[in-house]
């Protein structure tokens, strides 16, 4: 009943690392604290299935209980782990993939432990920073609260690049100071949305976006001054760029994009491999752990020279280029073509011969493929956070490739998917790799070999 307090034990973790009580053989999430604690709690949200409590005192203390580093932690919406150890956050994340195999009844070879961070602070390269105003129209900038629209600032945020996080104070400042209004998410009105800023982690250059709401603005006379004072922050900030978006929805890039200063790009690297980033394109917001994560792939499929590669849903083409040089060639498959122009790009700067890529939908490509007789002996599959479709699953079993990879950003569509192909390959391999410490969010690597009975 809601308000109710209750005295409960801590017996298991949400997939969002909240801790599950149960009562009355109802299930009760509450948010901060850990499996193993005993706590007094008040039911703050009351379903038909389920209950949400709030951690009102800890009677029991888990011996993995740490303090958080954040001063705003608990009302910031960006971490939902900084109370738990972090080698404690590697074991839950690894658990919490193998509750979801037991739950689809997946068959596999190895649950390899998750491969954390050395040192799990100040690792996105990439920011979007929302503007807003206060109560007393005072412009504010800081993360949302969790599942609000209320705007949390802070002095430092431990999980963004520091240069990122300290020149996003700076530009915030000469907006604020230039007289550009934040934006209201109630009223729809005002000048800037989001402060956007991605860094290159090995090569520091620095993209800063400005995400403006007025079109009466967008234009360069309008940012002359602003560009001139932002470009004079830092010697490596190599493109400057404004982004018009006036949707009343939560998209933060929109369709009309200015450059207002330099490169059309900038650069990074993943292993030996450079790759060309723009204001739109994806790219790992973990470099080091990004090499973690396809290293790890490399070993466990275990490639050969003579192989033909598939790499779908292939982005900018990271993932195929960094295992060209393992196998005969790439054909890469992307929906996005500005994304695919991206991935020839990065191919020309890196000097790859044996990969092309080109634009469509996944399920339409493949058949073309099929019409060719072009054949894969490794398909490698980095889908979105819905998983694949169920035409793709069907087109890449009638591919009958040898081995498959699949790169998830969610376990539980990577499950479900596991199962619609064990009646025709074994999961050999899966392991959690730590893309986003002290949050709940994990990526996999997992590997399938061609079950011997199903070979044709």
């Amino acid at each position: 009943m809601k308000n109710e307090e209750l005295q409960v034990d801590i017996v298991d973790y949400g997939s969002n690392f909240e801790g599950i009580a149960k009562h009355n053989n109802k299930v009760i999430f509450v948010p901060q604290v850990l499996h193993g604690e005993k706590v007094d709690i008040k039911i703050i949200k009351e379903t038909s299935s389920y209950s949400i409590g709030k951690k009102l005192n800890i009677l029991k203390e888990s011996k993995y209980r740490a303090e958080p580093f954040c001063d705003v932690y608990t009302r910031c919406g960006g971490c939902s782990a900084q109370h738990i150890e972090y080698l404690e956050q590697l074991k839950i994340k690894k658990n919490n993939v193998k509750v979801l195999l037991d739950k689809y009844k997946v068959e596999y070879g190895t649950l390899k432990n998750t491969i954390g961070q050395g040192l799990p602070y100040y690792y996105r390269n990439k920011v979007q920073y929302p503007i807003s105003v206060d109560k007393d129209g005072k412009n504010i900038m800081g993360f949302y609260s969790k599942n609000s629209n209320n705007i949390i600032e802070n002095s430092c945020c431990y999980i963004q690049d520091r240069v990122i996080d300290m020149l996003a104070k700076a530009i915030f400042d000469i907006l604020d100071k230039e007289g550009l209004k934040g934006y209201n998410r109630q009223t729809f009105e005002g000048d800037v949305r989001h402060i956007l800023i991605r860094r290159g982690y090995h090569t520091g250059e620095v993209m800063v976006v400005l995400i403006i709401n007025n079109k009466d603005i967008f234009d360069e006379k309008s940012f002359v001054k602003i560009t001139n004072k932002i470009i004079a922050l830092n010697s490596n900030i190599k493109s400057v760029f404004l982004n018009l978006n006036e949707s009343k929805t939560n998209e933060i890039l929109g369709d009309k994009l200015l450059k207002l200063y330099g490169e059309d790009y900038i650069l990074d690297k993943i292993g030996d491999y450079k790759f060309y980033i723009s204001p739109k394109s994806f790219f790992q917001v973990n470099t080091l752990q990004a090499e973690m994560l396809y290293e790890t792939l490399k070993k466990n499929l275990k490639l050969k020279k003579d192989e033909v590669l598939f790499d779908l849903y292939s982005g900018v083409g990271s993932i195929g280029i960094f295992l060209s040089d393992s196998v005969k060639c790439v054909h890469g498959i992307e929906i996005e073509k500005t994304a695919v122009d991206m991935a020839n790009l990065n191919l020309e700067i890196n000097n790859v011969k044996n990969a092309s890529y080109i634009a469509g939908d996944v399920k339409d490509k493949i058949v073309e493929f099929k019409k060719e007789n072009i054949k894969p002996d490794v398909i490698v599959v980095d889908p979105p956070r819905k998983g694949l479709d169920e035409k793709s699953i069907e087109y890449i079993l009638e591919f009958n490739p040898s081995k498959i990879g699949y790169v998830s950003c969610n376990p539980s569509t990577m499950v479900r998917d596991l199962k619609l192909f064990s009646n025709k390959y074994e999961v050999v391999s899966i392991t959690p790799v730590d893309m986003f410490p002290h949050t709940a969010a994990s990526e996999c690597v997992c590997v399938l070999n061609i079950k011997e009975s199903t070979k044709k």
